[in-house]
């Protein structure tokens, strides 16, 4: 077996995040993993999982659309923290580092998709429901000391979120990808 930059997913598989190949790619190490990282670099007053996170922004996009495709799309949009985690969005978004996050995070965000048939272009509606939670997010868990240039104009949502145990993450998230899964037309 050759040395690289492999990762040993918890179900054993071998992943490179570098140079990944679909059949290495499985929802419940991705279910694992973001069920068991908190969101905002970790920096809230409780653990709340990207997991929770995804679940709820899919739950959100299938009322909005209806379609199970959008949803699913919604559940899997931070599929790639599985494997790479995440950088907070300033440095994600306005760093050297972060510029070079993103070159490695695109094969394998295009890689996840191809794994589970997903089509390049994201729903319409998930990035006005994924800023909608981050502003929702940041006021019940983080902290608004000060502007986030992000979240100009975002509202955040009427809802208030109760963070789940990583277990629970786990077990909605794969229940909604598997319920999700079977409702979206084949293809």
């Amino acid at each position: 077996m050759r040395a690289g930059s492999f990762i040993q997913t918890v179900s054993g598989r071998r992943v490179d995040p570098f140079d990944p190949e679909p059949e290495a790619i499985d929802i419940t190490d991705i279910a694992y993993a973001l069920s068991n990282q908190c969101r905002f670099g970790g920096h809230c007053r409780v653990f709340y999982s990207v997991a929770q996170h995804a679940s709820l922004v899919s739950d959100v996009v299938l009322e909005q659309t209806e379609s199970p495709a959008d949803a699913l799309w919604a559940l899997l949009h931070d599929a790639t923290e599985a494997y790479l985690v995440d950088l907070p969005h300033p440095l994600k978004h306005r760093s050297e580092l972060g510029r070079l996050y993103r070159d490695a995070e695109e094969p394998l965000h295009r890689c996840i998709l191809e794994r589970f048939r997903l089509p390049e272009t994201p729903p319409a509606a998930l990035k006005a429901v994924d800023r909608s939670f981050l502003a929702t997010e940041r006021r019940l868990f983080s902290s608004e000391a000060w502007h986030w240039p992000e979240l100009d104009g975002v509202e955040p949502l009427a809802l208030e979120i109760r963070a789940w145990r990583p277990e629970r993450a786990r077990r909605e998230f794969l229940d909604r990808y598997r319920r999700l899964d079977r409702r979206r037309p084949s293809t």
